[in-house]
């Protein structure tokens, strides 16, 4: 186990430097037109550039029917059916906050947004849930710390299993450090990020050997068990954050290491499910819960919202414990009144302000978990089946591919009913050229190429095609090249134009994949034209 490495060079799409300027202030006016609303309330990754209208992940604000989305690992440009529903949200906001109260307004929208939230994920029956909204899932992560680290007379301990399969941001957010701003464009300041008093160590076991290949599980586990054993047991509180999934698709520590530590520290060890990416059926999510541990989600990777909507599912005698204690003031920072969930013990002390941006994205994120949630789970499992089948076999079979390194996703021992998350979602690989992976740039060249009407180049038809793939990801070295994965990646959104009445058939989704990677194919060969 080792502290945080250094960040390789193959995440643009989180990087944010220190002192980098933030746009317009986040906390906008309920009366602003939905395209606007939908790019406020979050950091510099989310804000469009002026000149293209795309921001950070290469999404705009408003429907493209005309780009082929499999990049949800990374961020999803809105659909036609979920910027329908925000308008329809819009267009009511708009007119009841008229002469309101619009911090009261974002409050009620909010609860609606939990039950809502809770009954489309299938949690509804889940006693005494307590549900947190957050614009950033990295800012979710650093208000978990210090949820969990209140009261504590140590800095607490953070295991985190892999920095790399997480989002770019999420390792300085749990290490306490010091960032440019909050998603809700508040300066941080060391005072009252309590700094001086919490420094976090954050400890890692990667999942990856350095050449990128996967290490034994049960090495993995072993080493969070020993380190998080021996701090609990000198008294001093863990954060134990799991993947499931990560970047990559990747579980890790094992369910069974999360478990074993939490039945031997209750009181010291909380864990938290990194499942940000949401590719967990509602029975995988309610078996967690019923772990006592947290989960961290997001609307915006597989569900396919729009970037920056997050919350953090707290099940009931973890709401209990973490309430004990006073609310940190580094919250203030973090959270507005709102944002937590009624009767949350502080919540009155924050500031009564409004993010309408952060209630506009959920709202798309609802719309697109409703009309997947109609979707028959057998229907669907078939088709990711036959999906992964036949991703599987191009990958393997194409030179100009290498699939990165993945495992089956096992989640022995949490209980929950079999469903289609234990099916590859996400299909991570390297473009290989003169037999060896691409570095970095080419990699990150070729990715953002593919999201390009290249109709003017001659040679083939298929050229003109827009494709999203899912960023990067840095997954080790290869002698002195670092390896690149980009992603592609199934979602919540193409099941339902596969799937539902209408759709285009999963034959034919299957096929616009393929496609997919035809045109990747054919870029490898003419990257340097």
């Amino acid at each position: 186990m080792a502290a945080t490495a250094r960040q390789p060079a193959v995440e643009p799409e989180t990087r944010i430097e220190l002192g980098e300027q933030a746009p317009a202030p986040a906390v906008q006016s309920a009366s602003m037109e939905a395209p606007a609303l939908l790019v406020s309330g979050g950091d510099a990754r989310v804000t469009p550039d002026p000149a293209s209208g795309l921001n950070r992940y290469g999404c705009g604000a408003s429907p493209d029917i005309a780009v082929a989305a499999f990049g949800s690992s990374t961020c999803s440009t809105i659909s036609t059916a979920a910027f329908a529903a925000v308008e329809r949200l819009a267009g009511r906001l708009s007119a009841e906050a008229l002469g309101g109260d619009e911090s009261g307004l974002y409050g009620q929208e909010l609860q609606r947004i939990r039950v809502k939230l809770a009954g489309l994920l299938g949690l509804q029956d889940q006693p005494g849930l307590k549900t947190i909204l957050s614009p950033s899932g990295t800012d979710l992560h650093r208000l978990a710390l210090h949820l969990v680290a209140a009261g504590a007379s140590a800095p607490p301990l953070v295991i985190l299993p892999e920095p790399h399969e997480t989002g770019g941001g999420v390792v300085a957010a749990l290490g306490g450090q010091i960032g440019p701003t909050s998603a809700l464009r508040f300066a941080i300041t060391a005072p009252n990020l309590e700094a001086a008093l919490l420094r976090p160590q954050i400890m890692t076991a990667r999942s990856r050997a350095a050449d990128g290949t996967l290490r034994p599980a049960h090495q993995i586990d072993e080493e969070i068990a020993a380190i998080a054993a021996s701090a609990a047991r000198a008294g001093r509180k863990v954060l134990l954050v799991t993947m499931d999934v990560s970047k990559t698709g990747l579980i890790s520590p094992s369910v069974a290491c999360a478990q074993d530590l939490k039945q031997r520290f209750p009181e010291l060890v909380e864990v938290m499910v990194d499942a940000c990416q949401l590719r967990l059926a509602p029975a995988t999510l309610a078996a967690y819960l019923r772990q006592d541990f947290l989960v961290a989600i997001t609307g915006s990777k597989f569900i396919t919202g729009p970037a920056f909507s997050a919350a953090l599912l707290v099940p009931e005698a973890a709401a209990e414990r973490i309430q004990a204690s006073r609310l940190p003031r580094a919250v203030a920072e973090l959270c507005l009144r709102g944002d937590l969930p009624e009767g949350w013990r502080g919540a009155p002390d924050l500031e009564a302000k409004a993010n309408f941006g952060l209630v506009l994205r959920w709202e798309a994120a609802l719309e697109e978990m409703r009309r997947f949630g109609a979707l028959r789970p057998a229907a669907v499992a078939r088709f990711f089946g036959d999906f992964a089948a036949a991703i599987g076999e191009r990958l393997a079979d194409d030179e100009a591919f290498e699939p990165a390194a993945v495992r089956p996703l096992e989640r022995t021992g949490l209980g929950a009913a079999p469903s289609w998350d234990r099916i590859q979602t996400i299909f991570p690989f390297y473009f290989r050229r003169g037999g060896r992976p691409m570095s970095p740039v080419e990699t990150l060249a070729l990715q953002r190429l593919m999201a390009v009407d290249l109709g003017q180049w001659a040679g083939w038809a298929g050229a003109g095609r827009r494709i999203q793939l899912g960023q990067p990801a840095y997954c080790g070295r290869r002698g002195e090249t670092e390896l690149s994965a980009v992603r592609l990646c199934m979602s919540a959104r193409l099941a339902v134009e596969a799937l539902a009445p209408g759709g285009c058939g999963a034959k034919a989704m299957i096929d616009e994949a393929l496609l997919a990677l035809d045109k990747a194919a054919w870029l490898t060969t003419r990257l340097d034209r």
